[in-house]
């Protein structure tokens, strides 16, 4: 059975077996989630989490195992609760790390999870770690099987595989064994969950996928550890995970062989996952560093801009919502993500909050920036580009074509991106994550962070605790 390999893996699977790279891309990928968390609590939607918990639970909470709210100095509350509120607040900036071949993002889950447990029950850093490193191997192996075909027929792969990676890392920290961790497995399997109609409607249900996948990973560990059981043909059964939600009449057991991919098991590079500079959907960010080089060479003179072409895969291409209406529509919108960045140079939240603010999604603005912003968003035509789609999802690429008036040079100019900024293979180094944390957190006393480095000498109960103040 497929669960009995992967339970069994994540059961041996120990602190000594990491190498150094995955040490540090783990350190690096919890300052990066911590900070774009930290952040993240300050938005709406976590605040309408947290007050909604509240009102649920009468602020009552006998369980005794508590964990702290990221951004919420001196608050705690149930760990189940703890990494629902925590989970929505890292996914609410679009900002949190990801995998490109998953297509998930992965950190927003894993570390909500493994924080919570691991303080509520004073687990020491090592122990951190593996469910860590065992969250991201799982998730990326996963996420591979299933996509892109999951992805295809609207589900939102953070929610849904983020279900079982919640589950695997807290079955790892609450050492369940291998049956209790396939039965774990299997209970998140039926309660694996996430539409991208939430995400593509503008809605706050797309960080509502990531809280839940926090919520029941967690619960359906603790559902095995006490003898709940789960199906152990979650995955592959005749009306599992893989016949309903990715292959549909597709789908033979019989003819479908897992030896392949079950090779992969633990040998997975943690390096591969990426970091987010923009606060826009990943699928947007070739095109806005395209549009970045551009920039270089256009400077201000963006009112002599006649129209502008974006050509790219046709995932990317689809966010083409020339109208969206309110911050969630924008954060997915290709054609207003590279207005933005033509006129404005920076794109990062503090940016959309102030365009937001001049009117950026109403009939009449006084702004100049926010009319050129607009205006270049109607010379705009986005375009599905056959050869550039061949490349995807091994490369994301996006050409961006501009052409100039005749009062300005009368030329055409064009560059392309085939794989973003923040990928392994086109990094951001630990001092760029350290810049974008102090970015989104000017008043965050930056030496606490300093304990991140020592993390697998501490207890997590006092890494939060150093952190969260």
């Amino acid at each position: 059975m497929f669960l009995q390999d992967i339970s069994k893996f994540i059961s041996n699977y120990r602190y000594e077996q990491a190498t150094v790279e995955s040490i540090n891309t783990v350190k690096a990928a919890f300052l990066d989630f911590f900070g774009v968390t930290y952040r993240g609590a300050n938005e709406d939607s976590p605040a309408i989490a947290f007050n909604t918990i509240n009102e649920i639970f009468n602020k009552n909470d006998n369980l005794n195992l508590q964990a702290s709210i990221i951004g919420k100095s001196g608050k705690k509350t149930g760990l189940l609760n703890a990494a629902f509120l925590n989970g929505i607040s890292a996914h609410v900036l679009e900002l949190d790390d990801g995998h490109r071949q998953a297509q998930a993002h992965l950190g927003a889950v894993i570390f909500p999870t493994a924080l919570a447990i691991s303080e509520a029950y004073g687990l020491d850093g090592k122990e951190f770690f593996e469910a860590v490193i065992v969250g991201y191997e799982v998730g990326i192996l996963l996420g591979k099987l299933v996509n892109p075909r999951h992805r295809d027929n609207g589900f939102h792969t953070t929610g849904t595989i983020g279900t079982f990676v919640s589950g695997a890392v807290a079955s790892k920290l609450l050492k369940l064994d291998e049956t209790q961790i396939s039965n774990a497995l299997g209970l998140c399997g039926t309660q694996a969950a996430g539409l991208l109609e939430s995400d593509h409607a503008g809605s706050m249900g797309k960080v509502l996928h990531v809280g839940k996948a926090n919520y029941n990973g967690i619960l359906s560990a603790f559902l095995a550890r006490n003898g709940f059981t789960g199906a152990e043909t979650i995955i592959e059964g005749s009306e599992g995970f893989l016949k309903t939600m990715v292959y549909n009449e597709e789908f033979n057991n019989d003819d479908y062989s897992f030896d392949s991919i079950l090779e992969d098991v633990g040998t997975v590079k943690v390096r591969d996952i990426y970091f987010k500079k923009y606060p826009f959907c990943r699928h947007l960010h070739s095109s806005i560093d395209t549009a970045l080089k551009l920039k270089i060479s256009i400077g201000d003179e963006y009112t002599h801009i006649e129209n502008v072409a974006v050509k790219t895969y046709d995932v990317a291409a689809e966010h083409d919502n020339f109208q969206p209406k309110n911050l969630e529509e924008l954060k997915q919108s290709l054609p207003y993500a590279v207005a933005i960045t033509l006129v404005m140079g920076e794109v990062d939240i503090d940016t959309l909050n102030k365009l937001i603010e001049y009117g950026l999604f109403e009939n009449y603005s006084t702004v100049d920036k926010v009319n050129n912003i607009k205006n270049l968003v109607s010379k705009m035509i986005i375009l599905k580009d056959e050869k550039l789609n061949d490349l995807y999802p091994s490369k994301r690429p996006s050409n961006v074509i501009i052409k100039l008036d005749d009062e300005f040079r009368n030329g055409v100019f064009q560059n392309i991106t085939f794989i973003p900024k923040g990928d392994f293979e086109n990094p951001y180094d630990l001092s760029e994550l350290i810049d974008k944390f102090k970015d989104l957190n000017p008043e965050y006393n930056i030496n606490n962070l300093v304990i991140i480095d020592e993390l697998d000498n501490y207890s997590m109960t006092d890494v939060v605790g150093a952190l969260n103040e």
